[in-house]
């Protein structure tokens, strides 16, 4: 039998989302309560970390009564390398292209003059976020939580997406949502048609970095594969003082 969290506070010390609480990924745990039922496949989440979202997923289609995995991709060792998209000032290209709003142009432009101000350094993609490259995960730590939760639902795939997504193995995985939280605009490139392609007519899609302030290239590989397709990211109703939180659901294929 799984442990359950019963209090916030428990949540937080094993680093976990309290998906029982309003907050940035409700539409997403919201669709799998919906349609966990209806929809053929499992739940994939691209760029696991420390396991605070994964884990999340995880207890909710245990209490669901779901017997559906869910897939974690993570190299679990940090970035690999950088595209010339993931470079900050690609920020001003979407804006100039009106790619981006102006209000979320500026925000790009004030996070990066006070992550400088507070580290009196030049920031990059490699340094902007409080996790800096993500090098600091701990695979064995979240074994350990997997195990202490009891959760024989959570398939990890540790490696680089370019080797193990295109593994035969996965050839016949379907997924009938997904997070995709890997930041980079090579490591989107990679996952959007991974997933895309197992993913059935209503299936969907949490954009996490599609509104960032840290990692232009994930709006860029994120427009690039919506180009061709009737289908494109949108919005959520915004709340106030919360940034944007964006999805995109599968209806169609191609225009």
């Amino acid at each position: 039998m799984i442990i359950k969290q019963k209090q916030d506070w428990e949540f937080n010390v094993l680093q976990i989302y309290n998906y029982k609480l309003s907050g940035k990924l409700e539409g997403y745990f919201d669709f799998i309560k919906k349609n966990h039922y209806k929809l053929d496949g499992d739940i994939c989440e691209v760029g696991v970390y420390r396991g605070f979202s994964i884990l999340a997923t995880a207890l909710l289609l245990k209490e669901l009564g779901s017997d559906k995995k869910v897939w974690g991709f993570d190299s679990f060792a940090g970035f690999p390398s950088y595209h010339s998209n993931d470079d900050l000032n690609k920020f001003v290209d979407l804006y100039d292209r009106g790619a981006i709003t102006e209000q979320h142009f500026k925000d790009t432009q004030l996070n990066i003059q006070l992550k400088e101000f507070m580290s009196e350094s030049p920031v990059s993609a490699s340094n902007i976020s409080t996790s800096t490259d993500f090098s600091e995960t701990s695979l064995s730590l979240l074994e350990r939580k997997i195990s202490h939760l009891k959760l024989d639902n959570i398939i990890l795939v540790d490696g680089d997406y370019k080797d193990t997504m295109m593994q035969k193995t996965h050839t016949n995985v379907k997924f009938m949502s997904a997070l995709i939280d890997c930041d980079l605009y090579e490591s989107h490139k990679i996952s959007l048609p991974f997933v895309w392609d197992r993913m059935p007519i209503g299936g969907y899609m949490f954009l996490d970095e599609y509104y960032s302030l840290k990692f232009p290239g994930a709006r860029i590989a994120t427009n690039e594969f919506f180009s061709d397709k009737l289908d494109k990211p949108e919005m959520y109703p915004r709340k106030p003082m919360d940034f944007e939180r964006w999805f995109v659901k599968k209806i169609q294929h191609k225009k």
